[in-house]
């Protein structure tokens, strides 16, 4: 049975903030015996797209620095450049994204860097017997590193039900290129009886995938890289889609990803789950909508598969927030499945292939601090 510990976001008084449970949290458990004195430590964080409004927040992300600092680790603060821009502007947006959210040497003590590069193809190419992936390419800065530390800002996911370890590892610590291997599966459909032909689909196509023929969209193949946050998010009447099919295969490569991230690691990783903001899309989303739960704190582990496990049941026993999708997908009260009625998507076969793969057990006991 795995640990998973957890921090309640409730501040009572002054001897209870968050902040310092957090830390005196992160070193009394597994993060005191991940590295030795001097040992590079790789902090994985999400700047988040940069008119997303909700990420995690930076104070927190410090906090994870300040203890790999006073546990003897040299912490590299790092992230990856996502999918939702042309190659020749990824750097540049994600250096506006640091500074806009305050991931800057000033809040964290640390300036962040990108473990692909500036262009995204710093990269290793990883091993791995995933039933998706034989290898997948992961940052070259993360797979370097002596261990590593993943922060995961928990929302919902359109394509895997749950962004929390397992995708924050899997998709957050792959190279650009590596994201498209794991996002290859996905292939936009287009609803035609929905389709009003408004042509935000084809706008919002960071990688012109999509054209626009009398008033109708179509995909171009080639061109298309899987990102499909960003056709199906621009879509007001939801006539952009992803079938079932195609998310499995995306949740069983982020599995694969996730694996071989371990794998270059030496198993040396330790997840940290905020749950705070809980909204209906990831990071990598340009807008947010608002949290369909109230904030309930920060789970953390050694053990992935247990951590996501235990973040479902904290999220399923939640009591939804009124004017936001919990609403919509009438799942405002206690539910075994707020998730998937949230998003679609199971997320529990995500981390039940992850289980089956040997990354960790879904039995597991929940701590508090």
């Amino acid at each position: 049975m795995s640990v998973v510990n957890f921090v309640g976001a409730r501040e009572r008084c002054s001897s209870s903030r968050l902040l310092e449970r957090f830390k005196g949290t992160l070193k009394k458990g597994e993060l005191q015996g991940l590295f030795s004195q001097g040992e590079l430590v790789a902090v994985k964080f999400e700047a988040g797209e940069r008119d997303n409004l909700r990420y995690v927040r930076p104070l927190l992300v410090k906090a994870v620095v300040d203890v790999v600092y006073s546990l003897g680790g040299q912490p590299l603060l790092v992230d990856t450049l996502s999918m939702g821009s042309k190659a020749s502007e990824v750097g540049r947006r994600w250096l506006e994204a640091v500074t806009l959210h305050g991931f800057d040497v000033t809040s964290l003590g640390k300036s962040p860097m990108l473990a692909d590069g500036y262009t995204g193809e710093e990269e290793m190419l990883v091993q791995v017997d995933g039933e998706e992936l034989g290898g997948v390419e992961i940052a070259r800065a993360v797979a370097e590193s002596q261990a590593l530390v993943v922060i995961s800002h928990v929302t919902a996911h359109p394509f895997a039900g749950l962004s929390g370890a397992l995708v924050s590892c899997g998709v957050g610590c792959a190279s650009f290129r590596g994201k498209e291997r794991i996002h290859a599966p996905l292939r936009p459909l287009f609803v035609e009886d929905r389709c009003d032909g408004c042509g935000q689909c084809e706008k919002h196509c960071p990688h012109d995938a999509v054209r626009l023929k009398d008033d109708r969209p179509s995909l171009d193949d080639k061109r298309c890289k899987g990102c499909a946050y960003y056709c199906t998010a621009a879509c007001p009447v939801g006539a952009v889609v992803i079938d079932g099919r195609m998310a499995r295969r995306f949740q069983r490569r982020v599995v694969d990803s996730a694996l071989a991230v371990t794998g270059a690691l030496q198993g040396k990783v330790y997840y940290v789950n905020i749950l705070m903001d809980v909204c209906p899309y990831p990071d990598c989303y340009p807008f947010s909508d608002v949290p369909f739960v109230s904030d309930r704190g920060i789970l953390m582990s050694h053990d992935p598969v247990a951590l996501d496990s235990a973040t479902l049941n904290v999220l399923d026993e939640s009591s939804g927030i009124w004017d936001s999708i919990a609403e919509e997908s009438e799942s405002l009260g206690s539910s075994d499945d707020k998730l998937l009625r949230i998003t679609g998507v199971d997320p529990t076969s995500m981390i039940a292939y992850a289980k089956k793969l040997g990354m960790g057990s879904d039995s597991f006991e929940i701590r508090k601090a």
